[in-house]
Parts: structure tokens; sequence; C-alpha cells
């Protein structure tokens, strides 16, 4: 025997008080002065000796209730096997219904409620049963429960999912379910066996709780599927190529419908060649200005819909103008990101270069974004310019090159200078980068950055507002971020040119490019396609202040209840809405669950022989006598003593009250 609680024990040195206050009660209070007891008779030994028998009783049941009351506290149980607890006859039915996009193929997730319905109508009656789905997450349907009708309720509003489904993982998330079982327990899968859902290794198949597995296939022979598997398309030229494939032992004659802003704009007939693919080019779109939606449909319809159709967002690229303030007359420093920013043709950036005293004859607010290849050219004028521009909402790029290193602060942001810069002589000293930010929108598929020589840069201490975003190995900041009013400003320690560094003749320079301006331009060029299940954040897009809409409109919530990571569940349009613009995200069907090729029998047997011995035990390595105890709590019957020691404890104390008075009979 074991206590769950032993703390509650220390109630036992409660059993004192009733000692001490029948001890106080045990001494006559009314004794009176008497000069010889020699002429009385002996007192009746009987009444004596039942009122010692009373007193004596209450005492133990005054005792016993306190001692009880701390052992209910203290919940004793007992080890015992699984089979012990609950006479060794009853099981545990672990119903999984598989939930996979593939299940809404035809009639399978009516077979699969059917079957679920009948292995419900044929457990014992003792026997408890669970009904759980088995998708993107396992969710528990019901708990426990010998209630047959609650069961088949949940089966009747059960639905599958759009998610792909692993069966490895599947059975690993089931091994909570099981870990906590009292019974020995069977493990149904109500599934379509596909094969495409088998892990890359069999033995992920297996539970690693005590379990008889018991697959049932619900899928029909020779089910054929069409999906359209791929939807490409350019913002640029408006030409969009779409790719069909079979899943079937079938030839079909299929016709591809193609949609923009909900409008047909074509339609072509193709032939697909049994378990082969079809490509169809179609023509230029007229793509509207801002974010279009791009969908093919494919007809006719087979057993799964969700699959017939595949979306695409396409923006087109309006011009964005982009102002270098060059800090050399010649500006030459501004060369490397001009080139830079004009071979971005996903972005449409359209690049002018000024020298910096020359600024106060633009209008900054008809700039998407400012670069400044040296922010020590600047004068107060100009820096009082950039903040203007910067704190109404703008964004800036600024390097701190050669004309910087003799300035005590850096302009505009104001991080402190410290003394001198970084020089390091000779072809083979030289700073590399050391810590990179990966998250930052803005550094997305940069590690080639590292190769880059850093010769020279500027050295500065950046503030607690300050975000770091590239480290020099030596530890010197080399690219951070600061906000500044509602915009905001990156600062690159080093200079745009090939004065300090290397970085504008690596083959990383152009994609660094475009990240940064992708993100100075808030997010402006982000995929328009993302995969379901994935999340969407404003912050990783570099958008603020937005909102995101699901394909039925309605507002998104997070997975932390705002507005940032939103689970990307459904299939269709996403819209967000921020910085004044909507763009579009589309989210396609998983393709790998278009494959309906199911799993062989042999396979399957192998598969449940994984929860069985060679003698046909339950396991995964375990036989059920083999399982280990399980804490039977003995509270309840604690709890009917005490009951029992109260009710007895009030009856014998009135019994000894009415002793002590003279009145017992």
């Amino acid at each position: 025997m074991t206590l769950i609680a032993p703390a509650f024990l220390l109630g036992l040195l409660a059993i004192g008080l009733p000692i001490w206050l029948h001890r106080l009660s045990s001494e006559n209070p009314n004794r009176k002065p008497f000069s010889s007891l020699m002429f009385l008779e002996a007192g009746e030994p009987r009444r004596v000796l039942a009122k010692n028998l009373q007193y004596l009783l209450l005492l133990a049941l005054r005792i016993g209730v306190l001692a009880l009351l701390a052992f209910a506290f203290a919940q004793p149980a007992l080890w015992r096997a699984p089979g012990a607890v609950t006479g060794g006859t009853a099981q545990l039915h672990v119903i999984v219904l598989d939930a996979s996009a593939s299940m809404s193929y035809g009639d399978r997730w009516e077979r699969a409620q059917d079957t679920a319905l009948e292995l419900i109508g044929g457990f014992a009656p003792e026997d408890r049963a669970q009904l759980i789905s088995g998708g993107r997450v396992t969710e528990l349907l019901t708990g426990q429960t010998v209630d047959r009708a609650v069961l088949r309720q949940a089966v009747a509003a059960a639905r599958p999912g759009v998610f792909f489904v692993d069966y490895g993982q599947l059975t690993r998330t089931l091994d909570g379910v099981l870990r906590g079982a009292e019974l020995p327990a069977v493990l149904h899968l109500v599934t379509d066996g596909q094969q495409g859902a088998l892990p890359t290794r069999f033995a992920e198949l297996a539970p690693t709780q005590p379990a008889e597995l018991r697959v049932h296939n619900v899928a029909a022979a020779e089910e054929g599927n069409w999906a359209v598997e791929s939807l490409v398309g350019s913002a640029l030229t408006g030409e969009v190529q779409a790719s069909v494939r079979s899943f079937s032992s079938d030839p079909a004659d299929k016709t591809l419908t193609l949609e923009l802003n909900g409008q047909r704009i074509d339609e072509r007939r193709l032939e697909i060649e049994p378990g082969g693919r079809a490509q169809l080019n179609f023509g230029a779109l007229d793509l509207a200005s801002g974010a279009n939606r791009v969908r093919v449909l494919l007809s006719p319809d087979d057993g799964m819909t969700r699959d017939d159709a595949r979306m695409i967002a396409l923006q087109r690229a309006e011009p964005r103008p982009v102002l270098l303030v060059s800090g050399d007359l010649r500006m030459r420093d501004t060369l490397f990101v001009s080139s830079a920013m004009e071979s971005l043709s996903a972005l449409a950036l359209v690049p002018s270069t000024v020298a910096a005293a020359e600024l106060g004859d633009y209008v900054l607010a008809e700039y998407d974004f400012v670069i400044v290849a040296d922010a020590g050219a600047l004068g107060e004028a100009q820096v009082s310019q950039l903040e203007d521009y910067v704190a109404a909402g703008g964004a800036m790029l600024m390097a701190l090159g050669p004309r910087t290193a003799a300035q005590s602060a850096v302009p505009l942001t104001g991080q402190q200078l410290e003394s001198g810069s970084a020089v390091l002589f000779g072809e083979d000293d030289y700073a590399s980068i050391g810590a990179l930010d990966a998250t930052h929108p803005a550094l997305q598929g940069v590690e080639l950055l590292r190769a880059a020589r850093f010769f020279r840069h500027t050295t500065i201490a950046p503030g607690a507002e300050d975000r770091i975003l590239i480290s020099l190995d030596t530890g010197s900041p080399l690219l951070l971020e600061r906000d500044v009013g509602i915009g905001r400003v990156l600062v690159f320690t080093s200079s745009l040119d090939r004065e300090w560094n290397d970085l504008p003749v690596q083959p990383v320079f152009v994609p660094l490019m475009a990240g940064i301006a992708n993100h100075l331009l808030g997010g402006a060029g982000f995929s328009s396609e993302r995969a379901l299940g994935g999340t969407l954040a404003l912050g990783a897009m570099g958008l603020r202040g937005g909102q995101i809409f699901d394909p039925a409109g309605d507002p998104a919530l997070g997975l932390g209840g705002g507005t940032d990571d939103v689970l990307l569940d459904q299939i269709g349009f996403y819209e967000i809405a921020a910085g004044g613009n909507t763009d579009l995200v589309a989210v396609n069907f998983d393709i790998r669950e278009s494959d309906l090729t199911t799993i062989d029998t042999e396979t399957i047997e192998r598969w449940q022989a994984l929860g069985r011995r060679d003698d046909g035990q339950a396991a995964a390595g375990v036989l059920p006598g083999d399982q280990e105890p399980v804490l039977a709590s003995l509270a309840q019957w604690i709890l009917i003593l005490l009951l029992v020691a109260v009710l007895l404890e009030s009856w014998v104390g009135n019994w000894h009250l009415g002793v002590r008075r003279g009145i017992a009979e």
C-alpha cells in the first residue's frame, strides 16, 4: 500500500486533542470535603463499569474519526495489476477515425462511420471505449465511457479534415492516450490505408504502450483520382502554367478552366495517360492593379473535389520609386546598389540617385524607401529632412561609410560611435559574419553572406531599442534595425561599395538587397502561396497594424489569440490588409492526399503484428499481465468508515452524557 499525499498524516497529531479533553472530563469538579466514608455503602459497580466502558468507547471513536479524516486526505492506495482493478475481463477499445483529407473521397467517410458503429455494437457490456479523431492534431471526441449512445453521437458528428496524416506521427500521439489506460487496450484504426501516409521507418508504426492493434481498411478497390498538381505564374508577364496528374490506372479526358478574379478566361481540353501528367500553358493574363486571384478548375469532378482546383495570387508589379543618396560627388558608392535594385524585376524598383547636398530639392514622400550610401555626408538639414520622412512612416537603409567614421554619433539614429573604426590590413586579415538573425524577413536565404570579407567597419554602441540583425565575428554589429516614429531605419556599419568589403561582388549581394528592399517596402514581395497547415504572421512579413482574413472573409485569429502566427487551416485565399494595401496568399490542397494508392494486405498484417507477440497476446513488447501496476484508491472505503464512525460517535456521546447525568437505564 502507498499514500498519494502522505503529508496529510501530520493531521494525526490532532489525536491528542480528544485525549486531553477526556482527561479533563474524567475529574469530578464537584468534590466536597467529608469527614469520613466508612459509614457509606459502596457504589454500584455495574454503573461505574458502564461509565468507564462508554468513556473508552467514545474516546476511541473520536480518535478514529480524526485518524480516518487524516487518512482520507492522505489518499491511501494499493498497487494492483490493471486487470485486477476491473475484474480482469473488461477491455478499453480506442477507436481512431482517420480524419485525413483522403477520407473525403467518395463514400469513404460514410464507410468509416459504419465501421465504427459496428465496432461499438460488438463491444462487451463491461468494456469501455473512447473515440478519437486523427488529423493534424489528435482530437479526443469522447472520454472513456461505457455509454454506447455517447459514442454513436460522436461518430455521427465527426467529419474528415483537410490535412495530410502520417501514420507514424499519429501512432506517437496515441501513446499518451494509451499510457493512462487502466484496462488492456485494443487500438482500432479506421482508415483508408493510404500508402503515402506510411512513415519512412516501418517500426514507427508500433505503439510503444501495451495495445492490441487492429487496422480497419475502408478503401474500396480501383478508386481513381485526378488532381491539379501545380500552378505557377509570373506577375510580370501574366503567363500561367498548370500541371494535372493522374492517380488512376485508366486514361482520362479532362477540361481545365482558368479563372481570373472570379471571371472565366480560358478553357482547355487535355488527355491524361494512366499515372501520367499533363501540362498546359495559358496566354498572358491582363492582370489588374494590385493582387489578383488566379484559379484553375479540373472537370468533370471525381470522388475528391478539393484537389480539382488550385490557386495562386499574382500581384502586378507597379513601378516603385527608390531614392539613393550618394556621399560621393561621382556617385560611385551607389553603383552596386543601383544595379542590384534594377535587377529585382519582381519588385519593379526604379532607383534614382542624388547627391547628399541636393537632397533638399526632392520630396521624400514620393519614394517608397531611401538608401543613404554614407551617413557622414549628410548635413543637419538633410538629417532633419530624413528624420521627418522616417517618423511619418518612411523606411531607410543607412550605411556608415568612410565619412561617418570621423563623427561621434550616427546621424538620425544617434548611436554613439566608438573610438575610430576597426581596420584590418592585409589580404588574409579581415572580419567575417558571426551571428545572423535568420528569422528576420530581410535575411531569408542569405547564408552565403558568411563568405563575404569585411576589411573595415564603423564600430558603434547599439542602444536598448536596437535589434541587431547581423554581427561580425569580432562581436561588432554589422546590420541593426531601429524604429523611428512609425517608420524604420536599417543601419549598415560598413560601406555599400568595395571600399571596405567585397560584399558587392559576392553572389549573395543581390538576394540580400532584395530581402532588405522587400522589408523596407513592407513585405510587398512575399510569396503568394503558402502550405496548408503552415502559419502566416504580419510581423514576419514586415507588416504592422494590419489584419488577416481567412477564405470565408472572417478575421483570422492567431495561435495566441491575436493576429500573429495565424494557422492556415483552410483552402482558399487569405487576405492581408496592412499599410493601406491588400495582398493575397493562396493556400492549396496537399497533393500528397491525392494519391489514393492503398497499403497491400500483407503490409497491413505486418503492421497489426507490431502490436502482438508471437503467441498472439497484445503488446508492443509487453503482455497484459506484464503491464505496469496501477494505483487502486481506497479513498471511497475510508470515507464510508469515516461516516460510520461519525454516526457512532454522536450516538455514544449522547449515551455517555446520559450516564454522567445519572439517567442511564
